[in-house]
């Protein structure tokens, strides 16, 4: 597949439908991106830094001849750098037809999310820290968080980071 061709996320429907959520851990928390974001799940590979560059973007690696820059999420949401064990994986995804990985500490799974287990949290969703967020889920004693891309990489600075690279 070329990784620049396009491809658009699909929102849990408001319908009563159910949507799928790659789901993946930083420190504690639980996050998930829609599967249709999802270019793919990688290992990590050598990272090559770029100097000068964001704090959470940690580097650049070559998937196949593409060029992808890497945002440590542990970085980009507490200011610590992701976990160093065995499960860490790059989620390979895109906001704006602009391929980013994704430094996460596990994937844990694809899960079905319903409409009915989206809750409100009034207040907490309007704020500058939380405008990745784009939905919060209570899958039983789980709570998921679904990061809103294009917010959460507009605050990583992407842009002047893909400046860099292209």
């Amino acid at each position: 597949m070329n990784l620049r061709g396009e491809q658009g996320g699909v929102d849990v429907p408001a319908d009563g439908r159910s949507g799928q959520l790659v789901t993946f851990r930083v420190g504690t928390e639980e996050f998930g991106v829609p599967i249709m974001d999802v270019y793919e799940i990688i290992f990590v590979p050598d990272i090559t830094c770029i100097p000068r560059s964001p704090e959470a973007f940690i580097g650049v690696i070559n998937l196949r001849g593409e060029i992808i820059p890497v945002i440590d999420m542990g970085i980009q949401f507490w200011g610590e750098k992701a976990d160093t064990s065995r499960k860490r994986r790059i989620i390979v995804t895109s906001s704006h037809h602009r391929i980013v990985g994704l430094l996460v500490d596990e994937v844990t799974e694809v899960l079905r999310v319903e409409e009915s287990n989206r809750v409100s949290a009034p207040g907490l969703m309007h704020t500058a820290q939380t405008a990745y967020m784009k939905a919060i889920y209570n899958m039983d004693s789980r709570i998921i968080v679904q990061l809103d891309l294009d917010q959460l990489l507009k605050h990583a600075d992407l842009a002047s980071i893909h400046h860099e690279i292209y």
